[in-house]
This record gives structure tokens, C-alpha cells and sequence, in this order.
């Protein structure tokens, strides 16, 4: 004698709710996951940032030198001249007067370079030998860029000085002691460079600089 047994199966209503609670966890880790890829971005290019500021002051600190293409320096021996088989018997290097990082905020992009300020001695300078001479502000086609951030769109650079916020500017890191000096910056008694996530996670962090010390000091936004 045969059991009718009553097979059981989903109903429309379970399928739908299991299928909207899917739904709700791949959303819930999408979500968490494009954060984290936003936390990454912004936390690295956060890092770039410091370490242009660090390598401009460690760079002067150890007086780094810089290939001499064009015999600034006035000693007859260039690295032109090197390669085309003149005189010189090997590259020469002479020590910039200063490494420098420069701003620019001003042209809807934030683009911050680390810079050898090279500008040449006068016309028929002699004598001039081991460094350049000091410029007074960042010369395009002067001063050679080294490295640079270029900031990525969501991301954004708040450059704020004793007078309030800046679209651009210029910091000097000299030798020996890396004594700071501000081109187009009034700094009294920090500089801030303050990086800020627009939308996403919304981070936020900032770095002072003090205008003796000139030692970068990174700390959570004001």
C-alpha cells in the first residue's frame, strides 16, 4: 500500500526574499570594497605627498648633486661634453643651492613637483664652482623636475597659509641644514598642506611645516 507523501518546494514569496537578501549582501560588499579601494588611492597618493616633502629636505640635507649638462658651474667639464668624447673623462655633478617642492592648485588639476633649483650663475660668472646659484622662485625650464604628484579626480590640496588659503607657491630646502625658505607663501608659523577625499570615505589628512624647522608634521585635518 502506497503513502501519499506530500512533496515540499519553495514558494515565489521564499525565492523572492532569499534573492533580495542576496542582493542586499553583494550591495553591502561592493559597497565596502569600493571604499577600500578609495581608502587605498587616497592614502597613497597622502604618502607620495610626504615623501616629496621629505626627499626635498633630505636631498638638501645631504647636498645631493646634479648632473652639470651645460658647465654651469664653469669648470669646462659637462656632461655634454663627456658624451661627444671631449675632455671630460666621466659625468660631472655639481650640488644645487636648493631642492624645492612647488604648489599649483591654480588650473583645476593639483600638481606638486620636487625640484633641483639650478638657475645659472651671471653671464661670465668665474670662480663658480660645486653648487648653483640660488633662484628666487621656480622657473620652468630652469629648475629640474625630479619627481611629481599629480592628483587624481576626487582628490583634492588645500594649501593654507598664515593669510589664509593659497592657490599656489613655492618651498626652498638648502644645504647642509635645510634651512626652509616660501616663494609666494606667507608662513607664520606653519605652512598646511591639507589633502582632502571629496565624497567616498571623505578623508582628510594634513601636514604642517614649520617655517624654521621645516620638518613636515603630519597630523588629522583641523
Amino acid at each position: 500500500m502506497f503513502t501519499n507523501k506530500k512533496q515540499k518546494a519553495f514558494t515565489l514569496i521564499e525565492l523572492i526574499i532569499v534573492l533580495g537578501i542576496l542582493v542586499i549582501v553583494v550591495a553591502i560588499s561592493f559597497n565596502s570594497l569600493v571604499k577600500s579601494q578609495d581608502f587605498q588611492i587616497f592614502n597613497n597618493n597622502f604618502i607620495k605627498l610626504q615623501s616629496l616633502l621629505n626627499n626635498a629636505r633630505s636631498q638638501a640635507i645631504t647636498g645631493k648633486g646634479q648632473l652639470d649638462y651645460t658647465d654651469f658651474d664653469h669648470d669646462l667639464c659637462n656632461h655634454l661634453g663627456y658624451m661627444g668624447g671631449g675632455s671630460c673623462t666621466a659625468p660631472d655633478y655639481v650640488t644645487p643651492a636648493n631642492y624645492g617642492i612647488r604648489l599649483d592648485t591654480s588650473a583645476g588639476t593639483t600638481n606638486v613637483k620636487l625640484f633641483a633649483d639650478i638657475n645659472p650663475p651671471p653671464t661670465g660668472a668665474t670662480g663658480v664652482k660645486g653648487r648653483y646659484d640660488s633662484g628666487t622662485a621656480y622657473t620652468t625650464g630652469d629648475d629640474v623636475d625630479l619627481d611629481s604628484l599629480d592628483l587624481p579626480t576626487g582628490i583634492r590640496l588645500e594649501v593654507e597659509d598664515s593669510s589664509g588659503a593659497k592657490t599656489s607657491g613655492s618651498m626652498f630646502f638648502s644645504p647642509n641644514y635645510a634651512d626652509i625658505s616660501f616663494d609666494g607663501l606667507s608662513v607664520s608659523p606653519f605652512l598646511i598642506l591639507r589633502l582632502r577625499e571629496n565624497g567616498g570615505t571623505g578623508q582628510c589628512r594634513q601636514i604642517k611645516i614649520h617655517k624654521l624647522a621645516g620638518i613636515p608634521e603630519v597630523e588629522a585635518c583641523s
